[in-house]
Order: C-alpha cells, then structure tokens, then sequence
C-alpha cells in the first residue's frame, strides 16, 4: 500500500510538473522569442538527463546521502545559473564574455547544420574554440543563450562531481561529505562556472585531469586515458592552466613513494617521462597562446607584466602585490582565497563575494589541526601533494592580477584543491601509507 502510495505521489508530481512546462511554452511560444521558450523545452530535458545520470551514480556509491547532496546541488547549479544569466543580460545588458560566443554561434549554426562547418583550426586560440564549441551546442539546442548556459553549467557541475570522485578514490579517510558540501554547494562554485565561457569548460575536464591523477597514484586502470582527455580539454581553452596542473602532477609523481620491488621504481619512472613530456608541450603551447617568442625569464615577465596592467582596470580593480620573493606568498595566499575583505567591496557582487571569503577563512581556521598534519600526509599520498603544488603554482601564477571579479571567476579553478586541506579530517587519517593504501580499495567507484 505505501509503495503505491509513493507511486502515485510521483506520478501525481509528475503531471503537475508536465502542466506548468506546458502551460509555460503555450505562453512563450505566443509573447516570447526563442531564447525563452526553446529554453523552456531544452532545460527540463536536459535537467531530467542530469537526474538520470546522478541516480545511475548514487547507487554505485557507498555513501547513502550522496544521491540526495547531487540533487540538491543541481537545484543550485540551476537556480546560481539563471542569477549568472539575469546579472549577465539584464544588470550588465550583455556585456560578458558569453554575449560574444552566443552572437558568433547564433551566426553559424544554420550553416553548420546544413553540413557547411567554417571554422579554421590553424592558429586557434581559447576563445576560438569557445566559438567552436558554443556553435556545436546552437547546432543541436538552437540559438538560446539561456539554454546554453544550463548546457555549460552542467559541464561544470559534473566536473564538480569528478573532483568529488578524485577526492574519495585518492583519500578514501577523509571528510568526503566536508568535501563534497563545499565543492558542490560554495556560492562560487555555484555562480562563475555556470554560463556560456571558458570557467564552466574548464572545471569539467579540470575535474576529468584530477581523477585521472587520482587513479595513477591508487594504481587504477583508466588513469592514461582520463588524463589524455583532461590535458585536450583544458589545453584548446587554455594550456598555462593544463601545464599548470601537469606540473603539479610531474611534482608529485617525482615525490611519490616508491616500493622496493624494481617494477615500482620503473613504473614511477615511466610516469614521469610522460607526465614531463606533456608538461613540455603544454609549456609551449602557453608561450604561444602569451605570444612569447622564447621561454627565458624576461620574456615571460614581461608578459605576465603587461596582463597584470590589463586586469588592473574597472571598478574592482585593486593594487596588487606580485610574488617575487618567498616573503610574498602569504599576502598572495591571503588575496586568492579570501579577498576581497568587506571593507574592500565596492558593489553588491564584491560583498557578497567577500562574506563567502570570511566565511571559508574561519572553516580554515577550524581545520587547522589537519591542516598542520599536511607535511605528513604529503609524504604518504601523492595527489595531496599534486594539488598542493597546482595550488600554489596558480597562486604565485595570479598574484599580480589586480582586479577582484577576474580574480573570483578565475580561483574557482583552484578552490577545489584548496578544499583538500579542509577535509583532512585527523581523526580518520591513516597511520602508515600501507594503511592508506589498504583503504583505498575501499573507496567509491
């Protein structure tokens, strides 16, 4: 009787929900335009596919209240998206980033559909691609730019979740849930990577990179191929990001512990003449995207130099403090993570920005005394030590950047990493790395 009851309840919310998208498109196809009533029919299928996918994911997964954490995270996911579009098209009246990609779509996908693909590959650059892939999605869904931000938003909120993934197979001791609440539900997660541009990409194969550098150091199949996949993905958009995350995967991997059987030290040999083999081509590929002739240290100064005088303009610009000594780090640490203070905003955006940064500065304090077992951990487990080195590599990277709204757009790139630290709940940590890796086979699949 109550499994009927529970039947008929879903079938009865079911209907309910079928009406109001009905009676939604019957208004929107007579006063509204595309980009609201293609929406109106794109986002539920697309959202009933995402539900479909975190059912099928929850149930592979040991923990009973993950199902119920990605649904409440898509909810979210959806709700910080239509506040990244309002404040995209109605408060800034287009002028973003994802306003350029959709014209150029909107432009192309006719073409495109009829079998008449222009686009020139030589000499791409990472907007290029975006215009590429934004016209690939207008191929299938149409021209609706509210659409297409549900679209991207989904990629990051799977990356989300990869990184999720990443986190539980690599250190299957720690706070998972900790973890999870914060990659899935920090507004800042929930707002930046959630539109039409390069953030929302870029945390999907961000997400792929760190699980497969998850599996290399668990000694998991598929390692090779997710991290082929994450270092294409995040190097068409942009490769200083990619080689900065392969730097920290080459870091870690030359530290990584060893056994004393010889085919221990071969494997961690192999690893790191692939992993530095990438690096070498992400490193070029960054010098050419920078329009560096040569990767002397002038040059790639004196370019950096000139990008930091480009974002310090605008209304959130600020004077910031590049590291150029070991003493810089701690201010340049302390301005990635938790600026802008409350005192430093200048609008409605930057405050709320600046509680959320208060807020994550005392969950750091809170977590201090795992945080100090940090040199012990990064001995026995090597993916702490690859986002440990990819973190401070992106700090020292975007120290010089002075402008608060690029800063929180760019850091959400990093903040999963970060989160690391706040997770290394001390009460479970493992005693020895054979304890730790007795666990990891226990870690969700």
């Amino acid at each position: 009787m109550r499994h009927l009851s529970v039947r008929a309840g879903a079938v009865t919310l079911a209907l309910v929900i079928g009406g109001a998208v009905a009676a939604a498109l019957s208004w929107a196809l007579r006063t509204q335009s595309y980009n609201v009533w293609g929406a109106i029919i794109v986002v539920p299928l697309l959202t009933a596919l995402n539900l479909l996918l975190i059912s099928r994911v929850a149930r592979g997964s040991r923990e009973k209240w993950l199902g119920s954490l990605l649904v409440l995270a898509l909810a979210a996911k959806i709700l910080g998206t239509l506040v990244r579009y309002a404040v995209a098209y109605v408060v800034y009246e287009g002028a973003a980033d994802a306003e350029r990609y959709n014209l150029y779509a909107a432009a192309h996908y006719q073409l495109w559909r009829q079998g008449s693909i222009q686009w020139e590959v030589a000499g791409a650059r990472g907007t290029q691609y975006m215009e590429f892939i934004t016209t690939v999605i207008y191929t299938v869904i149409g021209p609706s730019p509210l659409a297409a931000f549900v679209v991207f938003a989904s990629f990051a909120f799977w990356g989300q979740y990869l990184l999720y993934r990443a986190f539980c197979v690599a250190l299957p001791w720690a706070n998972a849930r900790r973890y999870a609440l914060l990659v899935l539900l920090l507004p800042s997660m929930l707002y930046w990577p959630s539109s039409i541009g390069k953030e929302a990409w870029l945390m999907l194969f961000v997400g792929v990179t760190a699980l497969g550098a998850a599996k290399l150091f668990a000694h998991r199949s598929g390692a090779v191929v997710l991290l082929a996949v994450g270092a294409a993905g995040t190097g068409i958009i942009r490769p200083h990001i990619a080689l900065l995350l392969f730097a920290g995967l080459a870091v870690a991997q030359l530290f990584r512990p060893t056994g004393e059987r010889s085919t221990d030290i071969l494997s961690k040999l192999g690893g790191l003449l692939v992993v530095g083999a990438v690096t070498v081509v992400l490193t070029t590929q960054s010098a050419a995207m920078l329009g560096i002739d040569d990767l002397s240290w002038q040059a790639i100064s004196e370019s950096v130099d000139f990008r930091q005088e480009q974002t310090a303009q605008g209304g959130s610009s600020f004077s910031p403090v590049p590291v150029t000594s070991v003493i810089g780090i701690p201010i340049a640490v302390i301005t990635i993570l938790f600026r802008p203070l409350p005192w430093e905003a200048q609008n409605a955006q930057l405050l709320l920005q600046s509680i959320e940064g208060l807020v994550l500065l005392a969950i750091t304090v809170r977590a201090w005394p795992a945080i100090r077992r940090l040199p012990q951990v990064m001995r026995q487990h090597a993916y702490v030590v690859f986002a440990m080195t990819y973190s401070m590599a992106f700090v020292v990277a975007f120290s010089g950047f002075g402008n608060f709204g690029i800063l929180a757009r760019q850091r959400v790139l990093m903040l999963p990493f970060f989160f690391i630290l706040l997770a290394l709940t001390p009460a479970n940590a493992p005693q020895s790395p054979a304890r730790a890796t007795k666990d990891v086979h226990h870690a969700p699949r």
